[in-house]
């Protein structure tokens, strides 16, 4: 759950449960998250209550003699979410779903406490005259607004160079879990009066697996061989699949094989599975699947998230490393992760051999966040947008994926992601090391000692 969460959302939290231990509860409560938000004095949360004259302290009184009442004789070591707490993350996801936000904010907590109906607090408050709903409509305007100001990352400007990708889409077809899928999936089309395979087969193909976990999942939403069918056959026409030129993929199966083979390689897996590909269409929003998807009222949030499940249980370094990738981007206020926020990301990691590479050459987490500052910049406030990778970081894992597959290995690794990072000369994160006084011939040489020492 706490993966969606901004670093100060995660701060509150970790300060709620500071709160209740501090305060000698068993459990956290709705009040306690809404204490630690206002122990940040510089959030819109705490002015706009200045705004409505309503002074912090009296509010903080308010609150804890709420909480009072469950003070336990007991010291208190370990505290738990209580059921109310749980029931406002869930709410808390929701809002910032709805409001269209990738991730969890304060302001969506703060949001989410509000609305939770058992609230004593809101009570107390109206009965002294306080405006609710007005400070609620507020805060909701605030996560609607739009952002004008943000920080332009330097690799975005860049053309991107790809392979053919239609080789990479025949790498998918060629592997061992892959060739099941599209050997079901081509079998439906001699059922059928098409010679071009479409986003439909493909899911098909997925659902008639019912052993996988991507059926099951789609199972729980009510998405089965039979539902699945049964809305295939309404349909008429295929024009759902086409936007222009015809191949041997239809346009948006192709996207959505396309999208699921950035998922794999982001992931750092050197195979795909049926919920890389169920993950690609819920990213690509194209084509007859996605469409039935719809009809039968999928919800989209959710599915994607258990989708994610099982491939998470593989956890493996590239996927590490990218998820720490991705949680310097919020923290530095941008949505793009660039070759210079992998590198960090393989700094941070910290066991790998790539990791261990940097710090021979005295290269740590501290010097790099201030070199990568000063040649990207940072934004002052988190940015809402969606987490994208830029052209080059997009290359560098695109080349990382090869160098593992030439390997013969399932999964790439943090020094192959370090080798193809050597491999742009022109990236940010070369330049990076470069101020950072590493050069290519150094890293390597100590990833291929390392590498030749670990194998002896």
């Amino acid at each position: 759950m706490f993966e969606k969460f901004t670093e100060k959302a995660i701060d509150a939290v970790k300060s709620a449960q500071i709160c209740a231990i501090e305060m000698n509860h068993e459990k956290i409560y709705p009040e306690h998250l809404l204490l630690a938000l206002l122990n940040d004095t510089n959030s819109i949360i705490v002015k706009t209550f200045s705004v409505y004259k309503i002074e912090i302290s009296d509010l903080k009184n308010e609150i804890e003699q709420i909480l009072n009442k469950r003070a336990v004789v007991k010291p208190v070591e370990f505290v738990s979410f209580s059921d109310s707490t749980k029931d406002v993350f869930s709410k808390t996801l929701e809002i910032a779903r709805i409001m269209g936000n990738s991730y969890v904010k304060p302001e969506h907590l703060f949001l989410a406490i509000w609305d939770y109906p058992k609230l004593e607090l809101v009570s107390v408050l109206k009965e002294k005259g306080y405006d609710i709903d007005k400070i609620k409509s507020m805060f909701y305007s605030i996560l609607s607004a739009k952002k004008s100001h943000k920080v332009k990352h330097p690799e975005i400007i860049e053309k991107r160079r790809r392979n053919d990708r239609n080789d990479n889409i025949i790498s998918i077809i060629e592997s061992a879990d892959g060739a099941k899928i599209f050997d079901r999936a081509i079998a439906k089309l001699s059922t059928s009066n098409y010679e071009i395979l479409g986003t439909e087969q493909i899911m098909q193909s997925i659902l008639e697996d019912t052993d996988s976990d991507a059926s099951r999942i789609l199972a729980n939403y009510g998405v089965t061989p039979e539902t699945f069918s049964a809305k295939l056959q309404e349909l008429s026409s295929r024009q759902a699949e086409y936007e222009d030129k015809q191949i041997i993929f239809t346009p948006n199966a192709l996207k959505t094989l396309v999208a699921a083979l950035d998922i794999v390689r982001e992931e750092g897996n050197a195979t795909i599975l049926p919920e890389h590909i169920v993950l690609g269409l819920l990213k690509s929003k194209k084509g007859i699947a996605y469409n039935i998807l719809k009809e039968l009222n999928v919800n989209e949030f959710l599915l994607e998230e258990q989708m994610q499940q099982p491939i998470e249980r593989q956890v493996n370094e590239t996927l590490y490393i990218m998820r720490l990738a991705k949680q310097e981007a919020r923290r530095i206020g941008n949505n793009v992760v660039g070759s210079e926020l992998i590198l960090l990301g393989i700094i941070l990691e910290a066991n790998s051999i790539a990791a261990e590479v940097l710090r021979d050459l005295g290269v740590n987490a501290k010097d790099a966040r201030d070199v990568i500052k000063e040649l990207t910049g940072i934004s002052e406030e988190y940015n809402n947008s969606e987490i994208t990778f830029s052209q080059r970081a997009k290359l560098i894992l695109e080349d990382a994926w090869n160098i593992a597959k030439a390997k013969n290995k399932t999964k790439t690794s943090a020094d192959d992601l370090l080798i193809a990072i050597c491999n742009q000369p022109d990236s940010v994160a070369m330049k990076a090391l470069s101020k950072l006084g590493v050069d290519v011939l150094e890293i390597r040489q100590g990833i291929k000692n390392r590498i030749t020492n670990f194998s002896i």
